[in-house]
């Protein structure tokens, strides 16, 4: 009887993995966003998770009846700004404070995150704009970013769309 018991916990642990793999689509891309100063949006459709050393993160999630959901954890200030919305299906949360951390898992969402000490990992499909703080002569480095496992760069000074997609084969 133990021997069945620790058969199936086996199975089911290997066939976790296998699921998640099999749920994931093939035209996600992966973006990363290391120790990040300026404002970073991402509007896809996939999961994130982040955090931010100072600031706010707006998380707007179109359809709240999709996916996990998102949650805020070390919030000073939390609001919900559902109800002053011209879409009355979207959830708005903002979130402000130090050390925050964040999770959007599995459905459409629009997140936004200004401040400093930003550091982000998303996988899915969408676009992001990114706007770092180097055009400010206060900030001597304003972080790191990665697309589809590139070599980390610079955040860019100026705003800069970036499309979140596999990259193409070839």
């Amino acid at each position: 009887m133990r021997r069945l018991v620790w058969i199936s916990a086996l199975a089911f642990a290997l066939a976790a993995p296998a699921v998640g793999f099999a749920l994931s689509g093939d035209d996600d891309g992966t973006l990363s966003v290391k120790a990040g100063v300026g404002n970073v949006n991402v509007n896809f459709n996939g999961s994130a998770v982040g955090r931010l050393q100072r600031g706010s993160i707006r998380v707007i999630d179109p359809v709240a009846s999709d996916g996990v959901g998102f949650e805020f954890m070390n919030c000073l200030v939390e609001r919900d700004q559902s109800d002053t919305t011209t879409n009355q299906n979207d959830t708005i949360k903002v979130c402000s404070g130090t050390n925050l951390r964040f999770r959007a898992i599995g459905s459409k969402y629009q997140v936004r995150i200004k401040g400093s000490g930003i550091y982000l990992s998303a996988v899915g499909h969408g676009y992001a704009v990114l706007n770092g703080a180097g055009d400010d002569p206060s900030v001597d480095s304003d972080g790191t970013y990665s697309l589809n496992d590139r070599p980390y760069r610079s955040l860019p000074d100026f705003p800069a769309t970036l499309i979140l997609a596999a990259p193409s084969a070839g």
